[in-house]
């Protein structure tokens, strides 16, 4: 998966009637739909805090994962299958679940993935403009990946080799 230069973390091109942008959107080289259906992988060990189903109007399927080691969570949206259960114990690399088009198959298919060093309210909370609590919950998910990946704390799926230059 490639980041879309045009949704990444508090992107000011995001419709701004959207509000913030939270994390970074990833789709498959081939752009599209292409990842539909695709695995998407835990970036790091960790313990499956929430799973939501078919959340309205646009996130879809949502897993939430606690990392105890880096201390954030991690929120995946948009997936087309869940392929985990709340408490879970998960290993870096672990198939989660499925790239989906999130609710009501309204968006391309990609993977909205969000790196939270607060908990917020509500798993499905979005900022909307308020920047202050954006930056209070929230990290940059390339930052952190890129942090996380020169420490050696997170398990690259093969298939990544060669396809993010920004990730160490």
């Amino acid at each position: 998966m490639k980041a879309r230069p045009d949704v990444t973390f508090m992107d000011p091109n995001y419709p701004a009637d959207w509000g913030i942008h939270t994390g970074v959107d990833l789709n498959h080289p081939d752009g599209g739909d292409s990842d539909l259906g695709q695995p998407i992988h835990a970036i790091t060990d960790g313990r499956v805090e929430a799973v939501l189903k078919n959340i309205g109007p646009s996130w879809g399927n949502i897993v939430v994962l606690w990392h105890p080691g880096p201390g954030v969570w991690t929120r995946y949206a948009h997936l087309e299958k869940v392929l985990v259960q709340r408490c879970q114990v998960v290993s870096a690399g672990q198939v989660i679940g499925t790239v989906g088009k999130g609710f009501g198959n309204r968006w391309q298919a990609h993977l909205h993935l969000d790196v939270l060093k607060k908990r917020p309210e509500r798993w499905d909370d979005w900022p909307g403009q308020d920047r202050a609590r954006l930056l209070e919950h929230y990290l940059d998910p390339w930052a952190f990946l890129q942090k996380q990946a020169q420490a050696g704390r997170i398990n690259k799926p093969q298939y990544w080799i060669g396809r993010y230059a920004n990730i160490a």
